[in-house]
């Protein structure tokens, strides 16, 4: 892996603004682990800054002997390096750190048959994670509830949950759980109405990911042209 010092800026969020370490990652193992969302989640810790074992630990909830057992198996993966110690009575804790600040994976060094598969992949473990508490929360308010097909008055098809066919399962009242999951695939819009509403959608993530409230949550927005072949 060659290491390299990024100078590009960006006004978009989440790209890289300051001079970072970056790397270009071509070994499969440690592509393997930088693609999996549940490894990655695992040596996120360590990304960009220095962390104890004890540290990395508390911060994910897990015991130090599991997060040492991952420690070893990433720097074996030349993703971890010692980037210090810690003094203290007895031998000093090691401060372990990312080889580098930005990784970049090109598509050759995965082992997915095409970049729809790298994708699939890639987006899996949220779509599991986000379906599993859309349920959760929607069972909490509704209970359980059915799906309604039918044609509306402009001709559209309509797949919708709902409680009895007469019944709108919603979750929007004050008191219900912030739950959301919701397909449209028969929104027609022209070029520049498409783009105005990608750039809102945007900007409307970015508003709320600056707040720091006591919940996580997850959160998708989505938006693609339908080809159909």
């Amino acid at each position: 892996m060659k290491e390299r010092t990024s100078r590009r800026d960006s006004t978009e969020g989440g790209a890289p603004d300051a001079r970072l370490r970056y790397r270009v990652v071509r070994d499969p193992d440690a592509a393997e682990v930088l693609m999996n969302p549940t490894t990655l989640r695992q040596i996120a810790p360590f990304l960009g800054r220095a962390r104890t074992v004890g540290q990395a630990a508390e911060e994910s909830g897990e015991l130090p002997n599991t997060v040492l057992k991952r420690v070893r198996r990433f720097r074996g993966a030349e993703l971890l390096e010692v980037a210090g110690t810690v003094p203290r009575r007895g031998r000093p804790m090691k401060l372990y750190r990312t080889t580098a600040d930005l990784f970049f994976v090109p598509f050759e060094a995965t082992a997915a048959e095409s970049l729809e598969a790298s994708l699939a992949e890639r987006d899996a473990y949220w779509e599991r994670l986000l379906r599993r508490n859309v349920v959760r929360g929607r069972m909490e308010a509704l209970g359980t509830w059915g799906t309604r097909v039918y044609r509306d008055d402009r001709g559209r098809l309509q797949v919708q949950t709902a409680v009895t066919p007469e019944a709108d399962a919603t979750t929007l009242d004050a008191d219900a759980p912030a739950v959301l999951s919701s397909w449209r695939d028969s929104v027609t819009l022209d070029f520049e109405d498409a783009k105005a509403l990608q750039r809102e959608m945007y900007e409307l993530l970015l508003r709320y990911e600056q707040k720091q409230g006591a919940q996580r949550y997850i959160v998708r927005l989505a938006l693609a042209p339908v080809h159909r072949a």
